[in-house]
C-alpha cells in the first residue's frame, strides 16, 4: 500500500486536499481492519498538510483563516457526533452526490464570476466544513469550493486552505478520542502498529513534496482544473462509499 498512498499524496497535494478520498480508492482495498486504515491516512494526512503549512507559511493570512477555524471548532464535534450516533452512509453518499453537482455547476460556470466573502459567511463555511470532517474525514468538501469561488490566486487560497485542513484533522482526532473512546470500545488505535503507519506517513510526505514542485508550476487556471478533478473524484468515492456500505 505504500507506494499507492505516495501517488495519492502526489496527487492530492497539487490540488490541496481530497487525500482520504483517493488514498480510500487506491488504498482502502490493502486493509482488512477499518481502524489501521484510519490510523494509516490520518497520520499520512496530518504529515502532508503539516509539511504544506510549513511550505506555504508565507502565504498564510492568520486574518483571513480565522474565521474558517473557528466555525469549523464549532462544526468538528457536530460531525464526530453524527459519526458515531448515525448510520452515516446516507449523509456520505448525498455528500459525494452534492459534490459531483457542484463539479458539473463549476464545470459549466462562466469564467472570472468571483463570490465577494465576508468573515460570517467565511465562518458558515468553515462550520460546514468541520461537520464533513468529523463526519467522512474530508474537511475541504465545503471550504474548498467556496475559497475556489473567491477568485484569489492558488497561494493565497492554499494558503488558508491547509491550515485550516490541519486544524480540523487535529480537532476531528480530538473528538474521536474523547467522544468515540466509550462507544467505539477495545483497544482502537493503540494496538494499531506504529511502523507500518510512520512508513506510510513518510510516503506521503515524500508525494507531498512532490505535489508542491508541480503547484508551483502550474497557472491559477490549471490550478482550479485540478482542484475539480479531486473534487470530482472525492464525490464519486464518498457516493459509492454511502451506497455501498463500505
Amino acid at each position: 500500500a505504500i507506494p499507492v498512498l505516495f501517488f495519492a499524496a502526489a496527487v492530492a497535494s497539487v490540488a490541496g486536499g481530497a487525500f482520504s478520498a483517493i488514498a480510500l480508492a487506491t488504498a482502502g482495498w490493502f486493509f482488512d481492519d477499518p481502524v489501521p486504515m484510519v490510523a494509516t491516512f490520518l497520520a499520512c494526512s496530518i504529515a502532508m498538510q503539516a509539511w504544506s503549512v510549513w511550505a506555504l507559511r508565507a502565504h498564510v493570512e492568520l486574518r483571513v483563516l480565522g474565521p474558517f477555524v473557528a466555525g469549523g471548532l464549532v462544526g468538528t464535534p457536530v460531525g464526530t457526533t453524527l459519526l458515531l450516533n448515525l448510520d452515516a452512509r446516507p449523509l456520505t453518499a448525498m455528500l459525494g452526490a452534492l459534490l459531483i453537482a457542484w463539479c458539473v455547476v463549476a464545470t459549466l460556470r462562466r469564467p472570472g464570476r468571483t463570490v465577494r466573502g465576508s468573515p460570517r459567511a467565511d465562518a458558515v463555511a468553515g462550520l460546514l466544513g468541520g461537520v464533513t470532517g468529523g463526519l467522512a474525514a474530508f474537511p475541504g468538501a465545503v471550504t474548498v469550493p467556496w475559497i475556489g469561488l473567491r477568485g484569489w490566486p492558488k497561494e493565497r487560497q492554499r494558503g488558508t486552505v491547509q491550515p485550516y485542513i490541519l486544524a480540523m484533522q487535529l480537532a476531528s482526532l480530538g473528538c474521536l478520542a474523547t467522544m468515540g473512546a466509550a462507544q467505539l470500545g477495545g483497544p482502537g488505535l493503540a494496538a494499531v502498529p506504529l511502523a507500518p503507519v510512520l512508513a506510510a506517513a513518510a510516503a506521503a510526505l515524500a508525494g507531498a513534496r512532490i505535489g508542491l514542485g508541480v503547484f508551483a508550476r502550474i497557472s491559477d487556471r490549471q490550478f482550479a482544473r485540478w482542484v475539480l478533478g479531486c473534487l470530482a473524484a472525492s464525490g464519486v468515492v464518498l457516493l459509492c462509499r454511502g451506497l455501498g456500505g463500505h
